[in-house]
Parts: C-alpha cells; sequence; structure tokens
C-alpha cells in the first residue's frame, strides 16, 4: 500500500504516474491462474472501493483490490470532498432536525423528479452511518459546517460539510488508517497498476471473477463468488463521454484512470448503461486552447450572489439565453446545456472591463489576474475578442451578427428603462463604450452522468430485469445521472461511493 500521507503527491504527480492503455487489448492465450478463491473482489480502490474492503475485511471476508493507478485513492486524490448526509451526530450536537427522508425529498425536488429514486432512497439512508463512522476516527469538518448549500439549489437543512482541511484526502487518510492492518495481516491484498481486462464467467454466466494484467505485464486469473465493481466514471475517455453523456468532452480535468473501465466490464457480462440523458453540464470555463480536450485556463465568475454580473451572455445566435443576475447555478447549467456545442460568450463593453468587478479567476492550472485577462484580450489570445464596433466582435468571435447587435440594442433599452425581457434587475451599465470584448466559455464537467444499472441491492442487472449473478457496482459508476437526475445536489458523488461502498462490504455482500 502506497502512503500518501507519508508524502503527499501533487496532482500533477499523481496524473504523470497513472498509465493506461484504452484501447482493447490484445491477450495471450494463457494465463496465470492465482491462488485460493477470495471471498470478494474489488476493481478500483477509491470512494466506493475502500470502504467496501474495509468493512468486508471487519467481517472476516479476504479481499482483493485491484487498482489501476499507482496509489489507492482513485479521484479522492482530486476531489474537494463535498458530502451531505441526514440525521448524523453533527446535525444533531448543533440542534439541526433532519431525517433520511428530507434529505430524499430535498434531492428529488433539486433534480426535478429525474434522480433514480430506489438508489437515492438506498444512498440517502445510508449516508449518516459512514458519515458519523469518518468523524469517528478522526475526520475534521470545517468550523461552520453542516451548511444547506453553497451555490447551487440549497438544501432545506443544513446537512452539506467537507473537511476542515486537506479536501478529499483527509477521508482518505481515515480509509487508510483504518485499512492498513488488514493489508498488513494479509486479509486484503492490493494490487496497484494493475488492470481488470475482463470477467470471468462460468457455463451459467455467473461472474466467476477476474483477469488482471499487472504491473509487470502478467495476466492473471483470480476467483471469488462476489465482484465489485468501483473503478469510477468516464471522463477522461471523450469518445465514451460524448457516446453517453451526448455531449463533447472539453475538458480533462480528472483522474486519467477515469476511463470506462467498469462500464466496459460491466457491459461485457450483460449489463447496461443509464442516466447519461441527464448530463448537466458545469459553466464557464476558458480553455487553454481548441485541441480538445484541454485544461482550463481560467474560470468566469457567474454565480450573482458572489459578483452581480456587469456583461450579458449569448449563444452562438448572438441571443441572450438566460436572466444572468438568477440565483441559480442550475439555470445558467441548464442553458448552456440547450446551446449548441455547450459553448456561450460573455459580452461588456470598456466602461464595463473598466468598472465591474474582476470576471475571471484562477482555472485548475493556477491564478489568472484581471492584468492577465487585460493582456489575453490585447494579444488575441484563443478564445479572447476585441473589437472596434458590435458587428466586428461578432464576425471575430464566431457569433451572428444581426443576432448579437439586435441583442445588444435590446439590452441597452432595457438598462435605460429598467425593464428587461427576462427579468434582470441588475444593468448597472449599457454596452455602448467601444472597443467591445466577448470572452468565448465552454462547458466543463468532473462527474459522468451514465452508469451501470442496478437494483436496490446494488446488483448489476440486464435491461431485460434479470442480475448479472455475483456482480454488484457502487461509486461513480453508477452515475450522476442516476444519484442526483439532471442537476447538482451538493455532496451527493462522494457521499453515496462512500455509503454504499460500506453497504455493499458492511451488509450486502453474503461472506
Amino acid at each position: 500500500m502506497t502512503k500518501h500521507s507519508q508524502g503527499k503527491i501533487s496532482k500533477r504527480q499523481f496524473l504523470s504516474a497513472v498509465t493506461i492503455a484504452s484501447g482493447v487489448l490484445q491477450l495471450p492465450r494463457a494465463s496465470i491462474a492465482a491462488d485460493k478463491p477470495f471471498d470478494i473482489i474489488v476493481v478500483g480502490g477509491g470512494n466506493a472501493g475502500l470502504p467496501l474492503a474495509f468493512f468486508a475485511a471487519e467481517r472476516g471476508a479476504r479481499v482483493l483490490i485491484v487498482d489501476a493507478g499507482s496509489a489507492l485513492g482513485g479521484t479522492l486524490f482530486l476531489s474537494s470532498g463535498q458530502m451531505s448526509a441526514a440525521g448524523t451526530k453533527l446535525q444533531k450536537a448543533k440542534g439541526i432536525d433532519d431525517t433520511p427522508k428530507i434529505h430524499f425529498d430535498d434531492i428529488m425536488r433539486i433534480s426535478k423528479g429525474t434522480a433514480d429514486q430506489v438508489l437515492v432512497k438506498l444512498a440517502v439512508d445510508n449516508a449518516a452511518p459512514v458519515f458519523d463512522w469518518l468523524t469517528d476516527n478522526g475526520f475534521v469538518v470545517g468550523d461552520t459546517h453542516p451548511v444547506t448549500g453553497t451555490t447551487h439549489e440549497p438544501y432545506s437543512r443544513a446537512r452539506y460539510a467537507w473537511a476542515k482541511k486537506g479536501g478529499a484526502t483527509a477521508i482518505l487518510d481515515v480509509l487508510e488508517k483504518k485499512l492498513k492492518p488488514h493489508i498488513d495481516s494479509g486479509r486484503v491484498k492490493v494490487l496497484l497498476n494493475s488492470e481488470v481486462t475482463e470477467l470471468t464467467q462460468t457455463q451459467s454466466g455467473a461472474v466467476s471473477g477476474v483477469t488482471v494484467r499487472d504491473g509487470k505485464g502478467a495476466l492473471v486469473k483470480y476467483t471469488s463468488s462476489n465482484v465489485a465493481l468501483t473503478c469510477g466514471g468516464y471522463t477522461y475517455n471523450p469518445e465514451l463521454y460524448k457516446k453517453l453523456d451526448g455531449a463533447p468532452m472539453y475538458t480533462n480535468m480528472t483522474a486519467p484512470t477515469s476511463l470506462g473501465a467498469g462500464i466496459k466490464l460491466g457491459v461485457s457480462v450483460g449489463g447496461y448503461v443509464r442516466g447519461g440523458q441527464n448530463h448537466t453540464p458545469l459553466f464557464g470555463a476558458v480553455l487553454v486552447d481548441r485541441d480538445v480536450p484541454t485544461q482550463i485556463r481560467a474560470l468566469v465568475r457567474h454565480f450573482p450572489g458572489d459578483r452581480p454580473p456587469w456583461e450579458i451572455i449569448v449563444g452562438a445566435d448572438g441571443k441572450r439565453f438566460i436572466q444572468e443576475d438568477v440565483l441559480s447555478h442550475d439555470v445558467y447549467e441548464q442553458g448552456l446545456r440547450a446551446q449548441p456545442g455547450e459553448r456561450c460568450w460573455v459580452v461588456f463593453d470598456d466602461a464595463i472591463f473598466a468598472k465591474a468587478p474582476t470576471l475571471a479567476t484562477g482555472g485548475f492550472g493556477g491564478p489568472w489576474t484581471p492584468e492577465d485577462t487585460r493582456n489575453a484580450f490585447e494579444t488575441g489570445t484563443t478564445f479572447f475578442t476585441k473589437a472596434k464596433t458590435i458587428e466586428e466582435l461578432a464576425s471575430k468571435a464566431g457569433v451572428d451578427k444581426a443576432g448579437l447587435l439586435a441583442t445588444v440594442i435590446a439590452y441597452n433599452k432595457a438598462q435605460a428603462s429598467g425593464q428587461d425581457a427576462l427579468g434582470r434587475k441588475h444593468m448597472p451599465l449599457p454596452i455602448a463604450k467601444p472597443p467591445y470584448y466577448a470572452l468565448e466559455l465552454y462547458s466543463w464537467n468532473l462527474t459522468s452522468y451514465g452508469g451501470l444499472a442496478v437494483d436496490g441491492e446494488l446488483r448489476v442487472v440486464r435491461q431485460d430485469g434479470g442480475v448479472v449473478k455475483n456482480l454488484y457496482a457502487a461509486g461513480e459508476l453508477l452515475g450522476m445521472g442516476q444519484m442526483m437526475g439532471r442537476s447538482v445536489c451538493g455532496g451527493m458523488s462522494v457521499t453515496p461511493a462512500l455509503a454504499l461502498g460500506r453497504l455493499l462490504g458492511n451488509t450486502i455482500i453474503k461472506i
């Protein structure tokens, strides 16, 4: 086991340490048979796989964890680790009255009824036990937590919390500490830099184990009557992302291991994918270049609660598509989702540029200052357009000329009268003083929305409703489209992974 806390790795080190071939592997005709069967084989040692392995080992199970990365943790190395749980000890200590039923109702409200009710109920019913287990074992939340939310649609109760420091690595610290004795004793075996190339099956179709290409390139077969896929999503695989989410993948800000291996394995034995139709993009990415997927150069501050808007936002047709001062990330995200190619432009003039608060801030590649923005416009950096007229701006930026000119004229009239057709109230200045500016923005992502279909016991199922015997799934592999629906619900990525991983290891999987 690689103990990250004995020498924490940076994101850059983590990304560069992981190499996986995404193509179809040509397997040798024979492979090595491993020793006696394991009680459980866990494919993916991250948010869901680690608690599954720990709680199963606590029950006496002999567990194998196979992970493609160079260290256990998966996306916990990169995540902010935001969690939400109802009925926790933390809430009770602060006099907050909350229940899983209220949490469930909030998720269904925020998702507009699109989240999977069976999985959401399973997740929220099991969230408090795993959250309490973390805090009982040294996890420390922020001083003001829990809260109802930040910028996405808020909860009706304060149940949203994350680490005081360290992000999701604070969760990983607890998981590693608790799992280490079982690894040291040999009850839990860990294979790193290893890829599961296939799920083996009996003649009846039941999953019977896995074939693993280990770090030395050898193929080894391991057997078990319980195999759990917990190996994450596909946010580093643009082809699969386009196919399952139905949208372009502009950024590669997640773990290189997120290639959809679990999706491919589950489908190969009869499973299927659902939830991608609920794809919800994040808003406001300024990309490094057009050779996508790429990194994020800067992020635009678009939430009116933090920075009321001075600019307008238009689509390729030059028309506004949202009320820019609406207090909702969801409105922004759903608006962007409806735009061709999930891209838009922020448009403003020189007077706004001089007086408005900072528009763009640092992306994931480092800090980004107002002076950087000014320099980018002056030098004609990709996605930064400056022009003497609105018509010239539209032509250079790739926006419909007539549409943008009509939009600016209409907006200026609304600004003067205080009556905007879209209901916007905050309109400090017209867009009337040249030069004019347009900043091209794209969608971005941290999670994938399609996921393997499972039943209420987290067993992988076929489209005919039948169960793929001996095969389970949890974590991001289930897809945010099932856990959050067509929305972003605070804490409903990390927490369900932890909770359902614990549930599999502690209760569901029979030993």
